[in-house]
């Protein structure tokens, strides 16, 4: 069996191409920049060359594409936008048309078309064929969802989907889709360009991807916390043998080592509670239950330095993964596709 895993985060996109007869060490892999960052450079370009942008496309991760065609707007130039391609900025179209972005279905006048989407499938298959490598059909992606709210906080409706999972018992399975959720439209967008490409996709939070992939790392069932210090957000879980039994989420940014000890502490002794958490800017928190002490701290995550050096997690070991720890999302993509296949059969 081959599988193309895709991590997709706030900065880059994590790549593995994993195979059976291969080890992980020795896999293909690849990083390169996200497609919201590649978007949002393609905006900036046009916006120095004075040029009106067109958004075609579906609905992708914000991020650096929203902050790009936010200072095109403020620079004085037009930006039009399909709806799935305007929904990247907010659920609410009305929102978006009150910005200044024009929607429609046509790109106007001399506007510059720049595509959007999570997955560049193209350029991925033409990266690929460089090396004499085919893309496999079989291809299992992670994206941060945070689900459609066009009347509520997207913070609130995704940990409603983060906590539903865990109740649903919380095991890997659980947060893997061959089938989205009709809310989950970042998903269901990757879903139906891949499918549009004759691939048989699966489709993961990037949060839980990075909790299971780093999992990997423990050396018994006993209860785990493992935190992923992404570039854009922080997901810290607390890890029952294979199951997720409580969760939370902050922006990477907003976290300070103190405020991340006494979160981690409050999780851990199942006390934390979601209000804490969203109300300090953070996503929320989710807890079903305690299971015990916990035996071992692994982090993960290209910030995860950052809180290792300050002493917050006493114990804390850094998780690596078939040795890179920018392929973690990527192992629980894998874990994820295998443990799904068997359903699927």
């Amino acid at each position: 069996m081959s599988l193309l895993a895709i991590d997709v985060g706030a900065g880059t996109q994590d790549i593995l191409l994993y195979s059976e007869d291969v080890s992980l060490e020795g896999s293909t892999k690849m990083v390169l920049p996200s497609q919201t960052v590649l978007v949002g450079n393609r905006i900036n370009r046009a916006r120095l060359a004075g040029r009106d942008i067109f958004l075609h496309g579906p609905t992708m991760g914000g991020g650096a594409s929203t902050a790009a065609v936010r200072w095109h707007l403020a620079a004085g130039l037009q930006v039009s936008a399909t709806p799935s391609a305007a929904a990247t900025l907010n659920d609410n179209l009305e929102h978006v048309a009150a910005l200044g972005v024009a929607i429609q279905e046509e790109a106007p006048g001399q506007a510059e078309v720049i595509e959007t989407g999570d997955i560049d499938i193209a350029a991925l298959g033409r990266a690929m064929q460089i090396f004499d490598i085919a893309l496999p059909r079989n291809m299992a992606v992670a994206v941060q969802d945070h689900g459609h709210s066009p009347d509520r906080s997207n913070r609130l409706v995704r940990f409603e989907h983060l906590a539903a999972a865990i109740r649903s018992g919380g095991s890997l399975e659980a947060f893997a889709y061959k089938e989205p959720p009709p809310t989950m439209t970042r998903m269901r967008a990757v879903q139906g360009a891949l499918a549009k490409a004759g691939m048989k996709p699966l489709l993961m939070d990037t949060g839980p991807a990075a909790i299971f992939g780093a999992a990997l790392d423990l050396q018994d069932d006993r209860p785990a916390l493992i935190i992923n210090f992404g570039n854009g957000h922080t997901v810290a879980a607390l890890l029952a043998g294979d199951r997720i039994a409580g969760i939370f989420e902050h922006h990477t940014s907003e976290l300070s080592p103190e405020k991340l000890r006494e979160f981690a502490r409050k999780l851990c002794d199942g006390t934390l509670k979601n209000s804490e958490v969203f109300e300090d800017g953070g996503h929320g928190a989710y807890i079903d239950s305690v299971p015990g002490k916990v035996a071992a701290t692994l982090v993960t995550g290209p910030r995860r330095q950052m809180f290792l050096s300050s002493g917050a997690l006493k114990g804390a070991v850094a998780a690596s993964p078939g040795g890179d720890m920018m392929i973690t999302g990527c192992i629980g993509l894998v874990r994820a596709w295998k443990r799904k296949e068997d359903l699927w059969r």
